[in-house]
Order: C-alpha cells, then structure tokens, then sequence
C-alpha cells in the first residue's frame, strides 16, 4: 500500500471519531484534496456526520488493497 494511502486511512479513522461536524467536515475537505484527481468526490454544501461517515467508507473501499484478490468494478 502506498505510503500517500496508509495516511489517507489514518485521517479516516481520526475523522470518525471526531464528533464535531464542523470538524470532520474539514477534515474530510481535506482527505479529498489528498486523493487523485479522479477519485476526488465532489462534496455537498450541507453535510450529516453520517453523510460524511459514508463518504469516508467510501474513500477506504477505493484506496485498500482487495482482500483476497478480489477487485471492486
């Protein structure tokens, strides 16, 4: 896994655990700057802490290795 990913994980773990929306919402802001430009999601103006918590999972499914060979579509 690229060093750039584990980091990415790193800051969607911290971001899940914070329980400000404010801050997570910047938190993932920034999480998305930190992805190449065509997985960049665009981001609602109005966001949930479970909109964002989707989001996240989202991220983490597109940045892991497959498990187990096998590949998302």
């Amino acid at each position: 896994m690229h060093v750039n990913n584990r980091e990415i994980l790193n800051l969607t773990s911290k971001c899940r655990e914070m329980r400000d929306v404010s801050k997570k919402t910047k938190l993932l802001e920034y999480i998305n700057q930190m992805l190449p430009t065509e997985s960049r999601i665009r981001l609602p103006s109005l966001i949930t802490g479970d909109g964002i918590d989707n989001l996240l999972s989202w991220i983490e499914v597109k940045i892991s290795p497959p498990i187990y060979g096998l590949a998302t579509p």
